[in-house]
């Protein structure tokens, strides 16, 4: 998070244009076979983008930059970003068709368990992931985690300006949760958000895997059944 703050605050250059949207989003994604990973998206629209080169080769309103140069921009801003590469994270290029450009750094945790233990370490505000974090507690069968969320981003320095802050911390479900406190749900109940811009305490979810034992019970009962059905029509016909 301090890096996803880092970025917001070397944005603050160029927001007396208007209409810039900045994006950071921090997000925890765990699959049905438990894995986990953390994907981290920091990205700025076109206008800003061409806001910060026309104030760095003082150009006429109105110039009309390449994509080339465009990018060039944008990997000046990640310079001081580098240490994402020594913490395990894969960098990429992040570009969305309504002119976003950025980078995401994406990691592979394994499996959920290596990451759960008797007290939660992980803190948003922080975001450092090493080999001893914990992320999750065990209740029973189910998943959960509380951990802090940091300041919010701060906003004052822009106001009056047309600038749209999408800073979030997402969090991508294997099943629909059994508790929250997201500022967001999706229909399914699998995909939380909390609003980083605005003052949360916290950040806390409750969810638990499937439980296919049973499912594979009436399974197998079927299958016997079937067995018995067919040996005993067999029967019928011989006699």
């Amino acid at each position: 998070m301090k890096k996803l703050k880092y970025f917001l605050a070397l944005s603050l250059v160029v927001l007396l244009a208007s209409g810039c949207e900045m994006v950071a989003h921090y997000e925890t994604t765990i699959s049905s076979n438990k894995n986990v990973t953390q994907r981290i998206i920091v990205a700025v629209d076109d206008e800003m983008i061409e806001g910060m080169l026309s104030m760095e080769n003082m150009d006429e309103e109105g110039t009309t930059y390449t994509e080339d140069e465009k990018w060039e921009m944008v990997d000046s801003m990640f310079e001081e970003e580098s240490d994402f590469d020594y913490e395990g994270f894969t960098k990429e290029r992040y570009e969305t068709p309504e002119g976003l450009k950025g980078y995401q750094f994406s990691k592979d945790l394994g499996n959920i368990d290596t990451i759960t233990g008797d007290e939660i370490t992980f803190t948003l505000d922080d975001g450092t992931i090493d080999e001893t974090f914990i992320m999750f507690q065990k209740r029973g069968n189910n998943y959960f985690t509380e951990f802090s969320a940091g300041e919010p981003v701060d906003t004052s320095d822009t106001e009056g300006y047309d600038i749209t802050y999408n800073v979030k911390y997402i969090v991508n479900l294997p099943n629909k949760a059994i508790s929250h406190n997201a500022t967001e749900v999706s229909e399914d109940g699998k995909t939380l958000t909390w609003d980083l811009t605005q003052s949360l305490d916290t950040i806390s979810y409750e969810f638990a895997f499937s439980n296919n034992t049973v499912m594979y019970i009436i399974i197998g009962v079927l299958v016997v059944c079937a067995v018995v059905a067919f040996v005993l029509l067999n029967k019928k016909k011989k006699n």
